[in-house]
């Protein structure tokens, strides 16, 4: 198998750009502590006594006055470099993930609707043209906020000069010390001169030209949404397909129309979510597709049934994928068959793992792991299948406070995602790790750890045509399927698995197995996030759902 790619976690682009944030705003929190107190400082110059004094010894006077003028000057450069800092670096911040918006929404069109010699010229004229804008503006940063340290200076001056000669126009004496009179035209000059102003000044022209880029960032993703069925045959699989019957609009008068009040969506549907919803109401108009709700099996007693199970250590996320490929081919067509591995702890610790679609049959059945489950996820609607699982996880005797680690191959991984993302769940969920599961439109709050295990090659990994989030929470793990050994010759696969039999959670286990030894330290960290799960006693539980 060839090297694997990693993006997010700990060691991502996002956890570096959370890092520049925060300093940003501890360098702000520091510049107006600086300014407060070069206020402070400032104000004994024109302390009553002191000025007093000058006519009486203006060469100590004026001593006193310079010493007050440099500390009170030094801070304010101080404050001034330090706020101008804090806003340089926020600036860049939203300037690189503006420019990242942008170059992921042109890769995303050239990956699926240009030609593969257009794509290899195209990305790297991006990249070159990305990283050339970020030299120009950064230079251009740096000018903007340069210049108007100047213009607030010479500002300064002249309001310092100003208030001077009022001072001596109320009080003609101070002439007679000419070092006083400079010292109080220092004193007002560093004290009209405002680092505030400076930092709201540059912000404010940052803040003008990064708007400029988001706009034209949001007109780029406009753009592209109301064209995406000109790619999304390639990468959204049956949504694509959907819109590409857009065409037949063009030459059947009355199409769109139809297929609007058949669809309940518009016609022909330009977003994702459009075309998702334009599945199931297609499919509902036939009875197809009607989740419902769902219950465990129940015993003679009538409580829920939990079956126990003679099941190796779950030890590691190669583990996990081994579980998953069990429970799929255990319920088959009957029930949906979810597992839970208690560990004692401490602290007591749960393992939920979901099973994967077993049944195709787009008319709801028993078995809640079926394809009317995959559409209702995919809409980001709770489904029969995780009302199981949540009745699973009460049945198991789990508190609100128990860590949880929610696992899936496929549906089972999209489910652990739509659960993780509901903030009406009564359960701790801590980690979720999703192998070949399309998950990334889902809101998974940022103090869960995510791991996304997904195939270059699975189709199925990419039908929510966006990319996971690069964020510190969590960590995306790509790489090529690997050919499997046969359990019967001990041959190797002869061919690369490609497109068609990718997507299996047989070879998520051994690439899993793979990851975990690869070093990398946003995969590190997370399996250090979830230790816990993996040490300790055991026990193991089956749950049998079924859909009412």
């Amino acid at each position: 198998m060839s090297g694997i790619t990693v993006s997010g976690g700990t060691g991502g682009v996002g956890a570096k750009l959370d890092d520049m944030r925060l300093q940003a705003r501890q360098l702000s929190t520091l510049s107006t502590e600086l300014i407060g107190r070069s206020g402070t400082a400032a104000a004994k110059a024109v302390d009553g006594d002191l000025l007093e004094s000058i006519i009486l010894s203006p060469v100590t006077g004026a001593a006193a006055e310079g010493a007050i003028v440099l500390a009170s000057g030094s801070l304010l450069l101080v404050a001034t470099e330090t706020g101008v800092s804090a806003v340089f670096l926020e600036g860049a911040v939203v300037a690189y993930e503006t420019a990242d918006q942008l170059i992921a929404a042109a890769t995303v069109a050239l990956h699926n609707g240009v030609a593969f010699v257009v794509g290899v010229l195209a990305v790297p004229v991006g990249v070159v043209v990305a990283a050339g804008a970020a030299v120009v503006g950064g230079a251009w940063m740096l000018g903007v906020a340069g210049g108007n340290v100047v213009l607030e200076g010479v500002e300064s001056l002249v309001d310092g000069a100003q208030q001077t000669m009022d001072q001596i126009g109320d009080n003609p004496w101070l002439l007679l010390s000419p070092a006083g009179v400079a010292g109080l035209f220092a004193t007002n000059s560093i004290s009209a001169y405002s680092p505030q102003d400076v930092i709201d000044r540059t912000a404010k022209t940052y803040s003008e030209a990064l708007e400029n880029l988001q706009e034209l960032a949001a007109l780029g993703n406009t753009v592209l949404g109301e064209n995406a069925w000109l790619v999304d045959v390639l990468t959204d699989g049956a949504p694509g397909l959907l819109t590409g019957l857009a065409f037949v609009g063009n030459v059947i008068p009355g199409f769109n129309v139809l297929m609007t009040a058949f669809t309940g969506q518009v016609w022909p549907p330009l977003t994702y979510e459009q075309a998702v919803a334009a599945i199931a109401g297609g499919g509902n108009r036939f009875g197809l597709f009607e989740d419902g709700s769902a219950s465990l099996s129940v015993g003679h007693d009538g409580s829920p049934r939990g079956i126990p199970v003679l099941h190796g250590d779950v030890r590691g996320i190669g583990d996990l994928m081994g579980g998953s490929s069990a429970i799929d081919s255990i319920g088959g067509e009957e029930f949906s068959d979810i597992r839970i591995v208690e560990t004692a702890g401490p602290p007591k610790s749960f393992i939920v793992q979901i099973p994967s679609t077993m049944v195709w049959n787009p008319d709801a059945g028993s078995a809640a792991n079926d394809s009317t489950s995959d559409v209702v996820a995919m809409q980001g609607e709770q489904t029969a299948l995780a009302a199981a699982v949540l009745d699973a996880m009460r049945a198991q005797g789990i508190s609100p406070t128990d860590p949880v680690m929610l696992e899936g191959f496929s549906l089972g991984g999209i489910t652990a995602g739509l659960i993780a993302s509901d903030p009406s769940v009564p359960f701790n969920i801590t980690h979720v790790v999703t192998a070949g599961s399309p998950i990334a439109r889902y809101d998974i709050p940022d103090d869960v750890e995510v791991l996304s295990l997904e195939f270059e090659e699975d189709p199925v990994a990419r039908l929510d045509g966006r990319e996971n989030p690069d964020s510190a929470n969590w960590t995306s793990v790509q790489g090529d399927a690997p050919r499997l050994v046969d359990p019967e010759s001990g041959e190797l696969e002869p061919h690369e698995p490609g497109i068609a039999s990718s997507h299996s959670s047989r070879r998520y286990e051994q690439f899993a197995d793979e990851v975990s030894r690869a070093g990398d330290p946003s995969v590190d960290a997370f399996l250090d996030s979830a230790g816990g799960f993996f040490s300790g006693e055991q026990t193991v539980v089956d749950y049998h759902g079924r859909r009412n």
